[in-house]
């Protein structure tokens, strides 16, 4: 027999015969001995600040540009219905498309024409629950009795297309000023080909976001689906309301996350259809990020044009007021603080 196996065997022990196993404990080791992965790099800031400017200069004095641009019964007539003032610092002032899209707004400062200057500065938000961005008009008498206007909007996180949209659109806006103030004729939009466009903030990530939000059981709850799922070519039928009826959604493609170059974030093409309808309606729902642990899910419909004119505005309002509701359940549905109550389709 072994000095070995007679140790085994109880003829002879030590405290000795066993190796030390404790230092290749997992605790123990991984402190000894970091594997390579064991010290990560996080982001803290991925922040994104920006600021849009539009000028023109015309011949119109001051006090008459600054009468224009703040009294409600102007504003309706070269922009939209001015529901509120923008004079009344700290108030809630609507300026509404009457479509269904419209700014929530709330001003901050007012200062009429004084020495040759004057400025108007607000808040506001796209059918009342995108993310807030400032709004500042500046006004300059020039020498020869015009008024030199600076129209200023400033944003953090916003939208990818955000300076082509609204970057390409605050020109068109002062250009319907001046046309205004030279001729007084009106340019509003009664209807427009492309919307409802819905933005909100979601305190996700885009992937977790998109993956709680594309399941069949949160479709029940934030889009009010009756049947249906997110697959490729699937039909989902969506309550409208309690008056309005359903709306057939095709889903025409869904790229999920890490599939197409170059973000490589989710999005989903689709279709919407009354049985009325001679067409369907196109659009897309999508995500991007908005900062750390932060995202804005965004949903975009058009094709109207090929809608009966009469049939238009009022579905309009009706999508547009479905989709921004929906927008709000789905913030509520990835929000990490706890719901007052149990969720349900009434806001």
């Amino acid at each position: 027999m072994s000095v070995e196996s007679a140790e085994l065997n109880g003829a002879h022990t030590t405290e000795t015969s066993w190796p030390d196993f404790a230092e290749l404990e997992p605790s123990r080791a991984l402190d000894a001995f970091p594997p390579l992965n064991a010290i990560q790099a996080r982001s803290i800031v991925q922040d994104r600040w920006e600021r849009l400017v539009a000028v023109v200069e015309i011949p119109n004095p001051i006090e008459r540009v600054w009468q224009a641009l703040t009294t409600p019964e102007e504003i309706r007539s070269w922009l939209a219905r001015c529901r509120g003032s923008l004079t009344a610092v700290g108030s809630d002032v609507l300026l509404d498309f009457e479509d269904g899209e419209f700014f929530h707004c709330r001003p901050l400062v007012a200062e009429p024409p004084r020495d040759g200057h004057a400025e108007l500065k607000y808040f506001w938000r796209w059918v009342g629950v995108g993310p807030a961005t400032r709004v500042i008009w500046e006004l300059d008498a020039t020498v020869d009795g015009g008024t030199r206007i600076t129209a200023t909007e400033e944003a953090l996180n916003s939208p990818s297309d955000w300076r082509g949209w609204n970057g390409n659109g605050w020109p068109g806006i002062l250009d319907q000023l001046a046309g205004y103030l030279r001729t007084g004729t009106t340019w509003r939009w009664p209807w427009r080909r492309m919307g409802p466009y819905v933005q909100i903030e979601l305190e996700s990530t885009p992937y977790d976001a998109w993956e709680l939000l594309t399941k069949p059981e949160s479709l029940r709850y934030w889009l009010q689906r009756r049947f249906g799922t997110f697959t490729d070519g699937d039909k989902l039928t969506l309550i409208m309301g309690d008056a309005s009826g359903v709306v057939e959604m095709s889903v025409h493609r869904h790229v999920e996350p890490n599939q197409q170059f170059p973000s490589y974030l989710p999005w989903l093409e689709f279709g919407l259809r009354r049985a009325s309808w001679p067409v369907e309606l196109n659009g897309k729902l999508y995500i991007e990020p908005a900062g750390v642990g932060r995202s804005l899910f965004q949903i975009f419909v058009d094709n109207w044009e090929n809608l009966p004119a009469e049939l238009q505005r009022e579905e309009r309002e009706i999508i547009c007021g479905f989709f921004r509701d929906s927008m709000v359940r789905a913030q509520n549905l990835t929000s990490p603080r706890p719901s007052p109550s149990h969720q349900h389709g009434w806001s």
